[in-house]
């Protein structure tokens, strides 16, 4: 069912009369000659929901809407392809757009006495036949502009200082005295933690290390952590991390969740991965659709019951959670339990890694028996698919099936990954040089028939097909990772903090980790130890790979298998010089920390 969603507290905002977004409805405002009201909302948003139980619920906007305009209402989550587009600075969005989907006026939360007059100018604006006149010679030259744009970009080689660059951008807007980032209200910023610990593992650098202890115990011990049920709140409003908004978002659970495992490892901070195991247990206890077999997306912003202590929380319904199913969401959720758990158990935190691989491995099986179709994802399921081909559903998914390769050396994980991978060619551009956010289609309405190039979006991607190359052995997707990053070798300085995710997948292409190869049939207890062993390593960075010499002799041979014997070994190399073996645990350990000497930029 795909039924608009509302506040969960009274108000009239049903009696307008919504439309889906679609060529439907775009039509319909050109037959009439009428424009359209485009409203983005999320059931977890606090100000969607006062602008559904205020504006949206006085009769006269009603009545002003209903007469004058096509009113389309949009779900952040489930249409992120028209958030990325047509969003105003944060939610709720409210925008008045053309026919053709162009934009004539735009806001966030709009009061109903103010709303009511810029219905009225609006409508007086786009009734006058010059004025569409005009505003449609506007249009032709909007759509050359961003035609222009779309397929801009440099062909700058990758710049080796992009990790400092990046890292120096984070201390300069780090809160020395609050911790995270910037000095006003207080976002978790997960890529920008996680590139942070890519870094941290490659350099050792003092700066790395008070930057993340201080801003995961910042978040985890002050306000933006709920301490009674478990789980972070989305953001702080305040720069000391006191006073939360309080949706619960599954996609920040699962970063922060493995940031937390992570760290913990890292600088042996139990404390950090205790928080790691609580993020779980909220996201099994309030998340949890075990109907579906995977995470609902997020649970709603209560103020009065999240200000209450155990005992009186006890006494009220919970905050309504979306049991929607997302797919790059709940693969997030997947990759983070898979390399969470190892680090946890290696750090003493956890007994044993079966749980939370079982639960991951159950949410992929989830995604791929009901969320894919033809070779590509759908973004979520409500009762049935919707929205086939984002670029975020198929990378999130593709890096969740390599970290499920890694985990359990179990070769359809890696099959299932480059299947997609393969697939994603229908979002690549060459012109552009990346890949749109969205297959592409020219009968789609207003602004999602022009492609759409994301900066953080293909960044993820690169991270992506080079670790797909080194696990796969087919090095021809090395130059496609190398691509993308080219693509903003000349601007990424211009994103700020904002290119930390940039930063991670260069340092993936430029510095990648020590790739730890288990060579055994992957099925044998021995290659598993082996395979364990390597997950649980948190630093230096490691890759870990499996391949059975049977199946693959002449790739084996390659990497210096010399066949003399079936024991299972697992190989340390860099690139394709490899530089240690192994064939205990013990040994293994102490390779590695031969290997483990940080490098200096």
């Amino acid at each position: 069912m795909n039924t608009h969603r509302f506040s969960p507290r009274p108000n009239r905002a049903a009696e307008i009369r919504w439309r889906h977004w679609g060529p439907e409805a775009f039509e319909e405002a050109r037959t009439q000659g009428k424009p359209i009201l485009l409203a983005i909302s999320a059931v977890w948003c606090h100000w969607c929901h006062v602008m559904d139980e205020t504006t949206y619920s006085d009769e006269r906007v009603i009545a002003a809407i209903n007469e004058r305009y096509i009113p389309v209402r949009v779900d952040n989550d489930r249409r992120p392809d028209v958030n990325l587009r047509y969003n105003m600075g944060g939610w709720p969005t409210t925008v008045f757009l053309t026919p053709e989907g162009e934009v004539l006026y735009g806001g966030t939360y709009i009061p109903p006495h103010i709303m009511l007059e810029i219905l009225k100018q609006v409508a007086a604006l786009y009734a006058d036949p010059a004025n569409r006149l005009s505003i449609a010679r506007r249009v032709a030259d909007l759509k050359q502009v961003r035609a222009a744009r779309s397929y801009g970009g440099t062909s700058a080689g990758l710049d080796p200082r992009t990790a400092h660059i990046v890292r120096d951008a984070l201390w300069a807007a780090y809160d020395s005295r609050h911790g995270g980032f910037g000095n006003e209200q207080k976002f978790p910023h997960v890529p920008a933690l996680h590139f942070l610990l890519d870094d941290y593992s490659r350099t050792r650098d003092d700066r790395t290390k008070t930057m993340l202890q201080h801003s995961l115990h910042a978040m985890a011990e002050g306000g933006m952590y709920d301490h009674v049920a478990g789980g972070f709140f989305r953001y702080s409003t305040t720069p000391d991390f006191s006073v939360p908004h309080y949706e619960k978002m599954l996609e920040d659970l699962a970063g922060l969740l493995h940031a937390c495992a992570r760290a913990g490892a890292m600088f042996s901070d139990e404390a950090l991965c205790r928080v790691a195991i609580d993020t779980k247990r909220y996201m099994d206890e309030h998340l949890w659709q075990p109907q579906h077999g995977a995470y609902g997306g997020s649970q709603d912003a209560d103020e009065e019951y999240y200000a209450l202590d155990a005992a009186g929380r006890g006494g009220r319904p919970e905050p309504y959670v979306d049991p929607t199913i997302y797919t790059a969401w709940n693969a997030q959720a997947a990759r983070s339990l898979l390399l969470s758990a190892p680090l946890l158990v290696g750090a003493g935190s956890l007994d044993t890694e079966h749980g939370w691989t079982t639960r991951a491995l159950g949410i992929l099986d989830t995604l791929w028996t009901r969320l894919a179709a033809d070779g590509l994802f759908c973004r979520y399921d409500d009762g049935a698919p919707h929205v086939r081909g984002l670029l975020a559903d198929q990378a999130w998914s593709t890096w969740a099936a390599l970290a499920a390769f890694s985990v359990t050396g179990d070769g359809v994980w890696l099959k299932r990954a480059g299947e997609v991978v393969d697939h994603c060619e229908a979002l690549y551009d060459p012109n552009a040089r990346a890949y749109a956010d969205r297959i592409p289609d020219t009968s789609d309405a207003g602004k999602l028939a022009e492609p759409v190039f994301s900066f953080e979006e293909n960044s993820l991607m690169a991270q992506v097909v080079t670790d797909y190359a080194a696990l796969s052995g087919h090095a021809r997707y090395l130059e496609r990772a190398r691509t993308l990053l080219e693509r903003w070798a000349g601007e990424y300085v211009s994103f700020d903090i904002f290119a930390a995710p940039y930063g991670s997948a260069v340092l993936n292409l430029l510095e990648p980790p020590i790739d730890a190869i288990v060579l055994g049939n992957p099925r044998d207890e021995a290659a598993g130890t082996l395979r364990q062993a390597a997950l649980r390593v948190p630093m230096p960075a490691i890759r870990v790979n499996s391949l059975d010499p049977l199946q693959d002799p002449e790739r084996a041979a390659r990497l210096g298998h010399d066949g003399e014997s079936g024991m299972a070994r697992i190989y340390l190399c860099r690139g394709t010089t490899c530089f240690a073996r192994a064939a205990s645990a013990d040994e293994l350990k102490a390779a590695v920390e031969a290997a483990a000497a940080p490098r200096t930029r």
